[in-house]
């Protein structure tokens, strides 16, 4: 069910200077900048993808420590998308014959059609939610630079 346009961050509405003067939230959960953890369960197609979208994001610092679900989401969509059009390739069709009691033949579609179709738009929306899509990209925000050691702390921290 459909609750119209998701919300927009706190630290951007702040930014903006709270043109909707609504209150704002300053409770937000804030995680760590950086690629969260890669489940082991993945199997290739999901863990090649899990390690391409995290570069890029990590590089581009749009992705925090809590961000493995939707990374998750994004992988697993990948690898059941792959799966289905390899299956559907080797058909070589997206359609069976079903012949029925009297005679009859019609042609029915794959079940995989509908599974890739469905893997195809958990994908798209996926990626729209980290921002690799060209309308989302505007709306994504990068983290900020972490903050430079000075003196001998440069020699303590990573």
């Amino acid at each position: 069910m459909a609750r119209g346009r998701k919300p927009k961050p706190t630290v951007l509405r702040m930014l903006q200077g709270n043109p909707g003067g609504r209150a704002l939230n300053n409770e937000e959960p804030a995680y760590g900048p950086g690629a969260p953890a890669k489940p082991a369960f993945l199997d290739d197609d999901a863990s090649e993808e899990w390690d391409r979208l995290t570069g890029m994001l990590v590089s581009a610092r749009v992705v925090t420590k809590g961000d493995g679900g939707i990374l998750l989401v994004a992988s697993d969509a990948y690898s059941q998308l792959r799966r289905c059009q390899k299956f559907l390739t080797e058909k070589g069709s997206l359609s069976y014959d079903a012949s029925s009691v009297n005679g009859g033949t019609s042609y029915k579609p794959y079940p995989e059609v509908a599974q890739r179709n469905m893997a195809r738009r958990q994908y798209q929306s996926a990626l729209s939610e980290l921002g690799l899509s060209p309308s989302s990209r505007s709306k994504v925000k990068v983290l900020p630079e972490p903050p430079k050691a000075n003196g001998t702390a440069r020699y303590f921290t990573s």
